[in-house]
């Protein structure tokens, strides 16, 4: 072999090594838990998550809010650690500690100096199997979460807007349902409800535990086996929701209180993940596109040129088990007049004229600059840990996650193209947010 040869394959060699966005592993127990590690050693902190696979979706019918109220009930202590001594313990060394629930899972974090690592497995770990509420407990949890749903509505005028869209997108299936359950299911909800839950759900083969920082799996693997490898492993059984196959246009106009300037959003249903395959990576890169912050095509036409919205934004969900959503928004400029039908037409005008705007140069723009935002992912344990437990709990492989940048790197002009053609292609709905009138307004 030539000396220009040689030289090249070991620079081929040693690009294939860099691609991986983080330096991780993977291993699973004898019981079904599965771990990743990912090594970052810039300081010496870690981040803990355990990732259960299970959500709102995964509720019985008229039971929702399960899923959530579960998660608060956590914090309530164990046969052996109570929930105002975990706290204690959590405090006193110097550790976040948090959770949240979405459609398709429950998570579990915390966050220290890596010398607390050990403690926070054995919390964790205890809590996998070990939970003891008493009815008490039960009530006293399920009148917080009561009260935080009708925060959470109350403090957002537009949510009822939110909840309505996805009602009328997703019709019967559990992702139609907002995860804190609606107030009549949580007021609703029995003690032996959340129980059920948990021991059907909260078992090592359901979930995955991530740990990123100034680790490594050789050291973690024995205290892993120590903390986790003894639980035990149960049956257990989830179902997919049924896709949205129907290519349905829907339409919505809403009036509410307290929403100081109208919203524009059209929200595309697009196939599951496992049918999208690759093009995935085109929607991302349509989304950054679109609405990706003021380089964004939209953002130039309507905000800076056109001068007729003060935002839009634009985003594709594929962290689903079920149909993955672009969409797109506007909040138009009302000082020059408004009329919801023409801001309709203004918001579908602009994307036509950004299908012409796509070019190779724009999109090779685009990648510079997603390539950019993953350095700070890469380099900060706690986002990596989020992004590797994310990914993996939606059905993509470690090498997915490693790979995503090249995935990103590979798409081509028409990918993007054929992704934005497809948008007219499929079951969609336009949704308008406006103020409510003197005379109280209309919704239809």
């Amino acid at each position: 072999m030539n000396k220009f040869l040689f030289l090249l394959l070991l620079f081929m060699l040693a690009g294939t090594a860099d691609a991986a966005m983080f330096k991780a592993e993977e291993f699973t127990l004898d019981n079904g838990l599965r771990v990743v590690v990912a090594e970052n050693h810039k300081a010496p902190l870690v981040k803990h998550m355990m990732w259960y696979q299970v959500g709102a979706v995964d509720e019985f019918r008229g039971r929702g809010g399960s899923a959530h109220l579960l998660e608060h009930l956590l914090f309530r202590g164990t046969k052996k650690v109570s929930g105002e001594e975990f706290n204690r313990i959590m405090e006193k060394n110097g550790a976040e500690s948090n959770a949240f629930t979405s459609y398709d899972v429950t998570v579990y974090h915390q966050f220290a100096d890596v010398s607390r690592l050990e403690i926070l497995m054995a919390l964790e770990a205890d809590r996998m199997q070990n939970l003891n509420i008493s009815e008490e407990d039960f009530e006293a949890e399920r009148k917080i979460v009561f009260q935080e749903r009708k925060q959470v509505v109350e403090n957002n005028p537009a949510s009822p807007f939110g909840e309505r869209v996805r009602q009328m997108m997703w019709g019967t299936s559990p992702y139609g349902q907002p995860v804190t359950g609606l107030p009549e299911e949580i007021t609703a909800l029995k003690y032996t409800d959340t129980l059920d839950f948990y021991h059907k759900y909260y078992a090592p083969n359901n979930a995955i535990l991530v740990i990123s920082g100034d680790v490594d799996t050789k050291t973690l693997r024995p205290l892993i086996e120590k903390y986790y490898g003894g639980l035990e492993k149960r049956p257990v059984e989830r179902e997919v929701p049924a896709p949205q196959n129907e290519k349905i246009h829907q339409s919505l106009q809403m009036s509410l209180p307290h929403i100081a300037t109208p919203r524009i959003a059209r929200a595309f249903m697009l196939p599951p993940r496992e049918q999208m395959q690759d093009m995935i990576y085109a929607y991302d890169i349509l989304a950054e596109f679109l609405g990706g912050g003021e380089t964004a095509e939209l953002y130039r036409d309507l905000v800076l040129r056109k001068r007729l919205a003060v935002g839009v934004s634009a985003g594709y969900n594929y962290m689903t088990r079920s149909n993955t959503v672009f969409r797109v928004s506007m909040v138009p400029d009302t000082d020059k007049g408004f009329a919801p039908e023409a801001a309709v037409q203004t918001l579908n005008a602009a994307m036509e004229r950004a299908k012409r705007a796509l070019t190779a140069e724009r999109l090779a723009q685009i990648k510079r600059k997603i390539s950019a935002n993953l350095v700070y992912l890469k380099d900060n344990p706690q986002t990596a840990a989020n992004w590797i437990g994310y990914m993996l709990s939606m059905g993509f492989s470690l090498d997915d996650v490693q790979n995503y940048e090249d995935k990103i790197k590979a798409v081509t002009l028409a990918d993007v193209k054929q992704a934005f053609a497809a948008l007219s292609e499929t079951a969609d709905m336009t949704a308008i947010l406006l103020p409510q009138q003197d005379d109280g307004g209309k919704n239809e």
